[in-house]
């Protein structure tokens, strides 16, 4: 074969457990491509139109479905190497809902009192307010609106939009788990089968009328589904599956050729899923900029949920100080802030929580002692 053949059906297959890939970095980009576009709706009537942000929203939506791809393919990848499912679980519940429910905490001590216009002891005080960080934390109703809201604000009809994806999320890391321990995951198989009976199911979801319970939940399940399954897949099939630039392409021109078919949906998260996966591998400049770039802390849970409450609190300074910003300055400020607020976060609360989780699940962790002094004497 001749060079250029050779490129194009070279395996673009790394290895994860090396930690030569750039996923950090686009985990990042993929949250910041989800606050631009929550940031046009911070500041444009809803709903957001016309072709640029028709072109903002088909980015954000690839990005969680990326987001979803990169979960399933890691999150096997953590599973296989867990020594228990009970251990598997308690690592993704310390790293979930640590930084949640502190954020949510943030939202209600800040956000809320300055949408209601309520004394934050006051607000604090009220029934209304804790049912609400119920509601969020067990998923329940995790895009809720905060309780007496009075601002105006149309993007104040949730206090925290992105949560809303954090129920699939939780439910691609139980059905893995029930896969395991059922034994299931012995046979390399069952995955790829239960791919062919999701895709099968969005198939038929979207050629007939659905007039069951929340077709919206079971629309996004079964999207969800399809990636993260995609992804767990492309884990266990990584040696026979080889990310080429030809599979690439031809996985593209399969998402082009399905356009207005109910299979399109699943062949374009398939293309997401190939490309995400070979840039994430892709061979970098050992320069100290890529480097830099390669090593970036991993802010992006934090970013992610953080920013939507960090844009209602600039969106309420904007209307004390008669500031009337732009969907551009809107998004630099909120980008601006997230960070600010997801780097002390990742320091003090994710990295602990998961230092602790693992230790937990390894039973070799221990409470600090109260140090002298401090003990309660009776």
């Amino acid at each position: 074969m001749d060079r250029f053949t050779t490129r194009l059906l070279r395996s673009g297959h790394g290895r994860l457990e090396d930690q030569d890939n750039l996923f950090t970095p686009m985990r990042m980009a993929f949250a910041g491509i989800v606050l631009y576009a929550h940031a046009l709706m911070m500041v444009l009537p809803w709903p957001v139109t016309g072709p640029w942000a028709q072109m903002v929203d088909f980015a954000g939506q690839h990005a969680l479905n990326a987001f979803f791809v990169l979960s399933g393919y890691m999150i096997l990848a953590s599973l296989r190497a867990s020594r228990s499912v009970l251990a598997y679980a308690i690592n993704r519940a310390f790293r979930v809902f640590p930084l949640l429910i502190v954020v949510t905490l943030l939202t209600l001590m800040i956000v809320g009192p300055a949408l209601s216009g309520i004394a934050p002891v006051d607000y604090l005080a009220r029934s209304e307010s804790w049912a609400y960080f119920a509601g969020v934390i067990s998923q329940a109703h995790p895009t809720a609106a905060l309780p007496f809201d009075a601002s105006g604000l149309q993007a104040a009809q949730s206090a925290n939009a992105p949560l809303w994806t954090i129920r699939y999320e939780l439910m691609g890391y139980a059905g893995l788990g029930i896969l395991m321990l059922a034994g299931a995951l012995r046979f390399k198989w069952v995955l790829p089968l239960a791919l062919l009976a999701v895709i099968a199911a969005s198939a038929v979801f979207a050629n007939t009328a659905y007039a069951g319970p929340f077709p919206e939940g079971v629309e996004a399940g079964l999207r969800f589904a399809t990636g993260f399954l995609i992804g767990a897949v492309l884990w266990d099939w990584r040696e026979q599956v080889g990310l080429s630039w030809a599979l690439i392409a031809a996985s593209v021109l399969a998402a082009i050729a399905s356009t207005g078919t109910p299979f399109h949906q699943s062949f374009d998260i398939l293309a997401t899923a190939f490309i995400a996966l070979r840039v994430g591998y892709m061979k970098v400049p050992a320069t100290s900029l890529w480097q830099r770039i390669k090593g970036v802390e991993d802010l992006s849970y934090g970013i992610y949920i953080i920013h939507w409450p960090a844009g209602l609190m600039l969106m309420v300074l904007a209307g004390h100080i008669g500031w009337q910003p732009g969907s551009t300055s809107i998004a630099l400020a909120m980008t601006a802030v997230s960070i600010a607020l997801a780097w002390p976060l990742r320091v003090w609360v994710e990295r602990p929580f998961q230092t602790m989780g693992r230790k937990v699940a390894r039973g070799t962790y221990r409470a600090p002692a109260p140090r002298p002094g401090l003990a309660l004497h009776q």
